[in-house]
C-alpha cells in the first residue's frame, strides 16, 4: 500500500485573469508584478513582497517599519507560531508566492502570486501554497493576460490542472440576453 501525496488531494485556488494595456513593451520582465501590484493597491489593498518575510530586519528602516507592521498583523490574526511558520517557509521554499496583501476594511489577508500570459505554477510553487493553505491562508494566482482573453475568474484545481470559470468578460451580447 503507497502513502498517498499533497498533491493527490488537489486544492482549488482563485485565478484572476487581468488583460494588460495594448502597448509596445520593450521588456516584459516583471511588468505582471508591477501593474499587479499597482492594481491591488488601488483596490485599496496593503502590499508586501512575499519573499522578504524572513529578512526585513536589514533593511531600509522605512522599508524595516512597513514590514515590522506585517509582522504586528500576522501575529494578531493568526498568532506567534503562525508568523514563525509563514518567516520560515519566505526563507526555504523557493516558491513564495509574490505578495502578501491585508485589506483593512475588510480584515482580510491573502497571499497573490502573480503570473504573466500561459506561464504556469512550478512544483515549488504548488507545495508552498499548499503549506500556507494549511496555515488558514487564501492564495490566488493573478495572471496579466492579452486582451482577447475572454475569461476573468476561474477555480482552478492546481494538482489536476482543471479549470472552471467562475466569470466571463461581458460583451454587449451576454449584456442583451439579460
Amino acid at each position: 500500500m503507497r502513502q498517498a501525496t499533497l498533491l493527490e488531494f488537489g486544492l482549488i485556488i482563485k485565478t484572476v485573469y487581468v488583460p494588460m494595456r495594448n502597448y509596445p513593451y520593450k521588456s516584459r520582465i516583471g511588468l505582471s508584478e508591477l501593474q499587479l501590484r499597482r492594481r491591488l493597491q488601488k483596490q485599496g489593498w496593503h502590499v508586501w513582497r512575499g519573499g522578504f518575510l524572513h529578512a526585513y530586519s536589514d533593511m531600509y528602516p522605512h522599508v524595516r517599519k512597513h514590514y515590522e507592521l506585517l509582522s504586528n498583523l500576522l501575529k494578531e490574526m493568526k498568532g506567534e507560531d503562525v508568523l514563525d511558520r509563514v518567516c520560515y517557509l519566505s526563507s526555504v521554499h523557493h516558491g513564495m508566492p509574490d505578495f502578501l496583501c491585508y485589506h483593512p476594511l475588510s480584515g482580510e489577508m491573502k497571499f497573490v502570486e502573480c503570473k504573466l500570459g500561459h506561464e504556469q505554477l512550478s512544483m515549488r510553487q504548488i507545495v508552498t501554497i499548499q503549506k500556507l493553505h494549511d496555515l488558514g491562508f487564501v492564495t490566488e494566482v493573478h495572471k496579466l493576460v492579452e486582451p482577447c482573453t475572454k475569461v476573468r475568474t476561474a477555480a482552478v484545481n492546481i494538482s489536476f490542472g482543471k479549470k472552471e470559470v467562475l466569470e466571463r468578460e461581458l460583451t454587449l451580447t451576454s449584456f442583451r440576453k439579460r
